[in-house]
């Protein structure tokens, strides 16, 4: 269902309610006017806009308990909507930094820094990828170094990028096999 369908039902459903209320209301009114007319026998009216009163309200419970228990499907907000909200809110933030963080944080948030930050994030940012370099990069670089160093060579420093690229793949295995037993278990 579209946006607009659950915003028209959500009315539909609202003014079904006030008229309810409003009919609700004026038969009360009617009740009281009635008893208020004919005081000689004030206590049979009393006790016959009670009855009334009461049945009243069972007939109009069923309607608003029908409403209440109607599910109640949450109104989607459109996605401009949704973009505007962003925007408001990320130049009210802004106004409130210093000159140079409000620079910074509007380079940042432009879509296109936005996208690639949000692409590193899913590949490269990731925790195992990110471990397993720096582990793999210690160790190794460690290994190649003092190697090196104990029997004379010259490290290029390709070395490191090297460990760091498998240190990634060994970051991204190891969650690859730990996602397939730990969904196995």
């Amino acid at each position: 269902m579209s946006a607009e369908h659950h915003i028209d039902h959500h009315e539909r459903s609202e003014q079904a309610n006030q008229e309810l209320e409003a009919a609700r209301l004026d038969r009360l009114n009617e009740l009281k006017q009635t008893a208020e007319l004919s005081p000689d026998n004030s206590e049979t009216n009393a006790e016959a806009a009670r009855e009334a009163i009461k049945n009243l309200e069972k007939t109009t419970e069923p309607a608003q308990k029908e409403a209440e228990a109607a599910p109640k499907e949450p109104v989607k907000t459109p996605f401009l909507t949704t973009k505007l909200n962003y925007l408001d809110t990320m130049a009210s933030i802004q106004t409130k930094l210093a000159p140079v963080s409000r620079s910074f944080s509007k380079f940042i948030h432009t879509p296109a820094v936005d996208k690639a930050s949000e692409a590193l994030e899913k590949t490269v940012g990731r925790p195992s990828v990110t471990l397993g370099a720096t582990w793999t990069a210690l160790i190794v670089g460690s290994v190649f170094f003092f190697t090196a160093r104990h029997y004379g060579y010259q490290l290029s420093g390709s070395e490191l990028i090297f460990s760091f690229v498998v240190g990634a793949l060994i970051g991204i295995i190891i969650e690859g096999l730990w996602r397939l037993f730990r969904h196995r278990a």
